[in-house]
């Protein structure tokens, strides 16, 4: 375990990063779980703040360094921990940005271990421009002044035991997503700034260390969130984690449409789309609303308060019975015409999106023509680096979570959907996954389209003259269904809740048919790359957070 006392700790920031700016359209799907331990840990008299990170992922590098900053005035009562999130692969690892990042998680284990004074600004360093890898690691050792031979020496040598205990460590509170952060031993889902992270830590020590003094408290107020028990794309976990990061002293009430409180705020309110989340006046006085002006734009002024924008929460739900049937109409989704619709959202080398995909084959092959089965893709905005690297446009509209060949692959498999049609999709679709990767996709997928017996010809022009068209389908309906994350599935326009397995997507749809076939009254044999039958649709997933 990465371990250090902050207070025997003495070192000057380098140059800081600037602060992303947080908007309430981001989400972080992570739910408030204790992390299993085989032995107590004793928390009385301290805290420890414990992260789990990939060492070359957005998010897990921008917490990363806020924590480290976040502490640097607390004394030896306060503890910062580094794990990695990675998988053995027989003799190697495996991780989800490829060997640069297995590779960088190695060196900053032996930084910690060889040069602990050294380790977090080595981190802070490093985090700046975790992208450029060797690269960055060697300007940044240079800067600190860590001797890259010893480094090596530890890379060669103990660096595999590292990282292996480090994975045991991670694996055992089921840390998947980067970053997964647990405060004295909770899992932590409030803000990820150093504000965020010092208030976390002065709760946790009653406000009595000195390194409290100069951190405001939190303003308590109420949060009325108003939604519909008949709504199956109403879920309000993801919002009401932001609205905490933003707001830590909010508390939330809930209430339903059905009943006569709800339909009260509706009116009140003037509430068109579910979920909404309505403030009172005291908003005002937060912190958040006095410094960033920004905020203020998502939300409306009421008689009664404020209320979120509906663009800001993803809310798609409408109030009216007849607007949500034309809103339906809109995306394509046809209703009581006994085939139901299932839409699944993923990026194409994201691995949890990749099992969502191997999971709902069988279940396309059992059901076929019954019913409609259409892939669509997670398309960010203003994602990484931009472009070329991630965004197919200079305006940085298309982008994808693991670069641009991610990207290109997304197209290349929609052309396959629209002019060879579903099965050759999966066929393509799976065998991409097994046969090629995010950094290599762009030169292995002629070979996996050959072998399928695919038309490399008309994929490419398709790819060519067709891709903005074919994202902005993806991206239009994506930002409309409020989706985030890979995978994210919805049949009839409601999104799935239930575990990521053939079965469970398979009693999904056979549950919207109006007249269920008969193939609906068996059971589908699971993938064999299915690792449970178990998931929640909302566990792991690749994400903005």
């Amino acid at each position: 375990m990465v371990k250090k006392n902050i207070g025997k700790k003495k070192f000057k920031l380098g140059m800081p990063t600037k602060l992303a700016i947080v908007v309430l359209a981001v989400v972080f799907i992570f739910m408030l779980t204790k992390g299993p331990s085989s032995e107590p840990v004793d928390y009385s008299g301290k805290v420890v703040l414990d992260m789990y990170v990939m060492s070359q992922c957005p998010y897990g590098a921008q917490a990363g360094s806020e924590a480290i900053r976040s502490m640097e005035s607390f004394g030896d009562n306060v503890e910062l921990n580094f794990e990695y999130i990675a998988n053995s692969q027989g003799s190697g690892f495996g991780s989800l940005h490829g060997q640069p990042e297995v590779d960088e998680n190695i060196r900053q284990l032996c930084i910690e271990k060889h040069f602990p004074e050294k380790h977090f600004p080595y981190v802070l360093c490093f985090n700046e421009k975790y992208g450029d890898g060797i690269a960055q690691y060697q300007t940044c050792a240079s800067q600190v002044g860590i001797d890259t031979s010893v480094v090596e020496s530890c890379f060669n040598g103990e660096g595999s035991d590292l990282l292996s205990e480090s994975i045991t460590k991670t694996n055992s509170v089921g840390a998947s997503g980067s970053p997964t952060i647990y405060l004295n031993g909770e899992r932590y889902t409030s803000g990820r700034s150093s504000a965020d992270f010092a208030r976390a830590i002065c709760k946790e020590l009653n406000w009595e260390d000195p390194g409290c003094s100069n951190i405001p408290q939190p303003v308590e107020i109420q949060v009325k969130v108003l939604t519909s028990s008949d709504c199956g794309n109403c879920d309000t976990s993801q919002m009401l984690s932001v609205t905490q990061q933003l707001f830590p002293g909010a508390t939330f009430e809930f209430f339903d449409l059905v009943n006569g409180e709800g339909q009260d705020l509706v009116d009140a309110y003037n509430v068109q789309v579910l979920p909404a989340y309505l403030f009172g006046e005291d908003l005002q006085t937060t912190n958040t609303w006095r410094t960033n002006t920004q905020i203020r734009g998502y939300f409306e002024v009421t008689e009664y308060g404020y209320k979120l924008k509906s663009q800001a929460t993803g809310a798609s739900y409408n109030v009216d019975p007849a607007a949500r049937e034309e809103a339906l109409a809109n995306l394509g989704i046809v209703t009581g015409d006994n085939k139901p619709q299932i839409d699944f959202f993923v990026m194409s080398y994201c691995p949890y999106g990749n099992q969502a995909e191997e999971a709902i084959f069988p279940v396309f092959e059992q059901l076929k023509d019954s019913a409609d089965f259409n892939p669509k893709y997670v398309i960010y905005n203003n994602y990484g680096s931009g472009y070329p690297e991630y965004c197919l446009d200079e305006a940085n509209v298309y982008c994808s979570m693991h670069g641009i060949q991610e990207l290109n692959q997304d197209v290349r498999e929609l052309c396959v959907a629209k002019y060879s049609g579903m099965a050759d999709w999966f066929d393509f679709a799976l065998k991409m996954n097994s046969d090629c990767t995010f950094e290599n996709a762009d030169i292995c997928w002629t070979g996996v389209a050959e072998t399928l017996g695919l038309d490399t010809g008309m994929i490419s022009t398709c790819q060519q003259e067709e891709a903005i068209e074919l994202l902005e389908s993806s991206l239009s309906m994506g930002n409309t269904l409020g989706v985030r994350g890979s995978p994210t599935v919805f049949v009839d326009g409601s999104q799935y809740g239930g575990s990521r397995t053939a079965n469970g997507y398979l009693g999904a749809l056979c549950a919207a048919f109006e007249d269920a076939p008969e193939a609906c009254d068996g059971v589908v044999q699971e993938p064999v790359t299915q690792t449970t039958t178990s998931t929640p649709s909302a566990g792991p997933g690749c994400g903005a957070q």
